[in-house]
């Protein structure tokens, strides 16, 4: 049956075809499926995960249920769309990234790495993967990130797929109750960082 959210009627996820895998350089970007809850709980226990995201806290085992069914197949019914990052090399799982919908064209993306998966270009390039899809077959004319200016590692996946650092917004988020600064960043097609991935669109399967 379609489902009712923030006043407009949703078809099933199906209207939109199904969501892509994609490849990126180092990783893939896959849906999230349910045999995954128990990595994603693993990871989510990170200390830096709480201190720099909005997961719950404490982070529990249905926490990470719900993220992988419910959380993941609402994004991509309103919009969005949130990809497991798997390491393309032993097909572990090592991240989260995606956007959870898309309003007038802008897909504001979020992400988390595990910690066994820092310090190995994964994140950026799941970053500069997810951003092609978007601005090509996802329909995005503007991808953007927010991030803390004291969260040296994202500012250095930002910077290091190629993000455009527009400026400090004050006060902007709220994590945990706590109202704090963010660095917007932002990617459109035609910044030189992106106008080839978007030529050469990341390879995508099961379309």
């Amino acid at each position: 049956m379609p489902s009712q959210r923030n006043g407009t009627l949703l078809t099933m996820a199906s209207a939109r075809g199904k969501q892509p895998t994609l490849t990126g350089s180092a990783v893939v970007l896959r849906p999230w499926a349910a045999a995954d809850a128990d990595a994603v709980f693993a990871a989510c226990q990170d200390r830096e995960i709480q201190r720099w995201t909005t997961v719950p806290s404490p982070y529990s085992q249905a926490d990470a249920v719900a993220y992988v069914t419910e959380v993941a197949a609402a994004a991509w019914e309103d919009g969005g769309a949130v990809f497991a990052v798997i390491d393309g090399a032993t097909g572990d799982v090592v991240g989260s990234i995606g956007a959870h919908d898309m309003r007038d064209g802008v897909a504001h993306v979020g992400y988390w790495t595990a910690p066994a998966g820092r310090e190995r270009g994964f994140t950026s390039d799941a970053l500069r993967t997810l951003t092609g899809w978007f601005l090509g077959d996802g329909g995005a004319a503007r991808v953007e990130l927010v991030v803390e200016p004291t969260n040296g590692g994202s500012l250095r996946v930002a910077e290091a797929a190629g993000f455009t650092r527009e400026g400090l917004l004050r006060q902007r988020l709220v994590v945990r109750e706590r109202r704090a600064d963010v660095v917007m960043y932002s990617m459109l097609a035609g910044d030189p960082a992106m106008a080839a991935a978007v030529d050469e669109r990341p390879g995508t399967l099961d379309r």
